[in-house]
């Protein structure tokens, strides 16, 4: 293994010398737009292109290589990361969800978190405590860039110093955020947390492994220093599940026809007197799940979400090897899995693999902050087992097309998947299924076709 990682990191400092143009190799297919070749410019050179979604050259390059090496996308030592992130459990679930030391399903009890969080609020609710009670001094999060719409997924990185101010953050954002190019920024305060999705946790876990790792200090001993710096007094690193991401709202509007301030509801951004009147009405979970969107108006559409990825879906998602949850942050939340009734939304799962935060989120369920429940198991079990049986590996949005015109195919294979039907997978179920779909369509199947067509891809080992 030694030797083999030594060829590995070798290979990638001799590629790292022409400076930014190595990492233009990775932003050409693999970039997952995390923003944290930003913080590691000792220059200060390099921007996040909030059209591209992608790092830009903005200044001098000194060709120190620095952004390369830091990137998850040019070398990922998955291994050594998941030996001291938090290691490989035993059973399909921790296989599936990471070597989690708790799992339920939460929302929380205050009601302003409640009515404004996605869809239980459970990640507002325990960052707000967090701050409120001392346990960090400051938070690294997402918010929408226009504050005077209810749900802008525009998103905007941002720390919050006070607990309201991580009430800005409360429902998703549905393009690639670059978190990570404000960890010099929080680096200033003692004692802090970040927000992000899976890519997100993954680069970190990196540049955590890169300041502490003996051998990667010896070899990469001035990027060591940075991450020393950046990593040291981030205390938690939590992670929002996600299965794909966006590059544009603007342009999903601009098919649907619909102006972003008029929307009571976009996919799981809803109000929760909406689902009410919803379930009132006689529909279930499955509205919730629905891939549609409401406006102030009363107009209530499905839309063909296959039709959206051909317009939005980001390269660099289908090399991210998390599935829906990071299996290596300190706790992932989520609501894919939640529902514990066929009209019981407005949860979230939520896998814990830190101690620390394990202590503060129990808590909080004392003090009456957060509801928890049972994760809802076995409810279609054997149905899900059939079907993952059934799904094959499909490049299933045709990458050698992608890689020849820039355009995304329309996945035929998922033509009639339109979402839940008559027949309930539930729960935990419906989760390990979502996970399966990601697997093969959006991970087995591009990779595979990358590898034949020559693109450059991270090493991981």
């Amino acid at each position: 293994m030694k030797l083999q990682e030594e060829q590995i990191i070798d290979q990638h400092i001799r590629l790292a010398k022409s400076g930014f143009a190595a990492l233009k190799k990775v932003t050409g297919f693999s970039c997952c737009g995390c923003g944290l070749c930003v913080s590691i410019c000792p220059l200060k050179s390099i921007a996040f292109d909030d059209v591209k979604k992608q790092p830009a050259l903005s200044g001098k390059c000194n060709q120190c290589g620095l952004c390369y090496l830091g990137c998850p996308r040019s070398f990922l030592p998955l291994s050594k990361i998941d030996a001291q992130y938090f290691g490989t459990g035993a059973g399909e679930e921790q296989q599936r969800l990471g070597k989690f030391i708790d799992f339920f399903v939460s929302r929380s009890l205050t009601p302003g978190i409640y009515q404004e969080g996605t869809p239980g609020g459970t990640t507002t609710a325990i960052v707000h405590f967090m701050l409120e009670n001392g346990a960090v001094d400051a938070a690294l999060l997402t918010r929408g860039k226009h504050p005077e719409v209810r749900y802008c997924m525009h998103p905007l990185p941002y720390i919050a110093t006070a607990p309201d101010e991580v009430l800005a953050s409360a429902h998703s954002k549905f393009e690639l955020s670059p978190v990570l190019s404000l960890l010099e920024e929080l680096s200033g305060y003692e004692r802090s947390l970040f927000v992000g999705t899976p890519c997100h946790i993954i680069a970190f876990r990196k540049l955590q492994l890169i300041g502490s790792d003996t051998f990667l200090r010896d070899k990469m001993p001035e990027l060591a220093q940075i991450a020393e710096k950046l990593t040291a007094r981030i205390t938690f690193a939590i992670s929002i599940n996600c299965f794909l991401n966006h590059t544009s709202m603007d342009k999903a509007y601009a098919w649907l026809g619909i102006d972003e301030k008029d929307l009571l509801r976009f996919n799981e951004n809803v109000s929760k007197d909406l689902y009410e009147k919803a379930f009132a009405a006689g529909k279930d979970w499955r509205w919730f799940f629905r891939n549609n969107y409401v406006s102030k108006d009363g107009t209530e559409r499905d839309y063909d979400v296959n039709q959206l990825g051909v317009l939005v879906l980001p390269s660099g998602c289908l090399l991210c090897n998390n599935l829906i949850v990071s299996t290596q942050a300190d706790a992932s939340i989520g609501f894919y899995g939640a529902e514990t009734g066929v009209k019981e939304v407005g949860w979230n799962t939520i896998t814990i693999m830190n101690n620390d935060l394990k202590k503060i989120v129990d808590e909080m369920v004392a003090a009456g902050k957060l509801a928890r429940k049972p994760v809802l198991r076995g409810f279609g079990r054997t149905l899900r087992i059939c079907l993952e049986k059934l799904i094959p590996a499909l490049d299933v949005m045709r990458v050698k097309e992608y890689l020849k015109t820039g355009s995304w195919a329309y996945p035929k294979p998922l033509k009639l998947a339109k979402g839940p039907r008559k027949t309930y997978i539930l729960g935990l179920e419906l989760l390990f299924l979502g996970q399966t779909i990601r697997k093969k369509f959006f991970y087995d199947g591009p990779l595979k076709a990358l590898k034949k067509s020559g693109v450059f891809l991270p090493t991981v080992y």
